[in-house]
């Protein structure tokens, strides 16, 4: 996890919890997640979910989550984008991601040779923005959940998790992706170019208290998935998120306050058995 300490606009909380069932199974927790401020105008938030098959997934969630953040900060410091009119298209962004992208998966393989790990054993998801007041830039591989919000009461999904045919399949950072036709198909990225109230990134952990993801459709007689952001989970949160600024509680304070809400500040958080990731940030008034 990382942070600095430049003054923004924005609250932020973040973190990952272990789940019920690693503590069981003498697992550690394989979500990671970062988060920078990189100037008055940008900040990157990150979420990495170690595969659970993957025998050092931690370890991999960690590396790529740190280094997609650092990546994505030298972008911005590159490029700059200080008012919503100088954000790129669709496809200056997207060429600026997949490089990003590459960059980190060729660091993650040198990092495995260099620890003498197999590639697979390294294997997670990642979801990726940079935000600004005026839009966010998305980037992701594999699962995981995004949610913002224009006006109140009114939360969208942020990205389109990738689901496979079978249940709870997905792809990976380190999956077989890296061909012309794998980064069409697997690799996502996208823009919102809106004036943003607030935003949330989290793991699959977290999804099934904070979004609408198993509805049974009566016409079709089978369970799909809206991928709808749930307004009574995360305008509450928004709110108390603003309490915390108001309050003036420090990056660590408002850290550990979110860290012991995902592990057991709802039913569905205190029952989960995957590890639970959530980044939630706010613009203050």
């Amino acid at each position: 996890m990382s942070a600095d300490n430049i003054k923004s606009s924005w609250v932020v909380a973040y973190a990952s919890v272990i789940g019920n069932g690693h503590v069981l199974m003498n697992l550690p927790c394989q979500d990671s997640c970062a988060h920078k401020k990189i100037n008055e105008t940008w900040g990157v938030a990150v979420v990495a979910d170690g595969a659970g098959s993957a025998a050092k997934s931690e370890v991999g969630s960690d590396f790529v989550a740190r280094n997609m953040a650092h990546c994505l900060q030298e972008v911005v410091e590159r490029r700059g984008w200080p008012t919503a009119a100088d954000l790129p298209d669709e496809q200056d962004w997207r060429r600026e991601a997949l490089k990003v992208l590459q960059i980190v998966r060729q660091r993650l393989e040198q990092f495995a040779t260099a620890k003498e790990y197999k590639i697979p054993d390294l294997a997670c998801t990642l979801l990726a923005v940079l935000y600004s007041p005026f839009g966010i830039l998305t980037a992701h591989i594999g699962d995981g959940r995004a949610a913002y919000s224009l006006e109140p009461g009114k939360w969208e999904a942020l990205i389109q998790p990738f689901r496979g045919n079978e249940v709870n399949e997905t792809v990976f950072v380190t999956s077989n992706i890296w061909t012309t036709e794998g980064v069409d198909i697997y690799i996502k990225t996208g823009i919102v170019k809106e004036k943003i109230r607030a935003f949330a990134l989290l793991s699959d952990g977290c999804e099934n208290g904070s979004f609408e993801v198993n509805v049974w459709d009566e016409e079709n007689q089978k369970y799909h998935d809206p991928n709808r952001p749930y307004g009574k989970f995360f305008e509450p949160n928004l709110k108390g998120m603003l309490q915390l600024s108001k309050e003036q509680k420090s990056q660590k304070e408002i850290y550990s306050i979110w860290a012991g809400f995902l592990k057991d500040g709802s039913k569905q958080f205190k029952h989960e058995t995957d590890d639970k990731t959530m980044i939630f940030a706010v613009l203050l008034p």
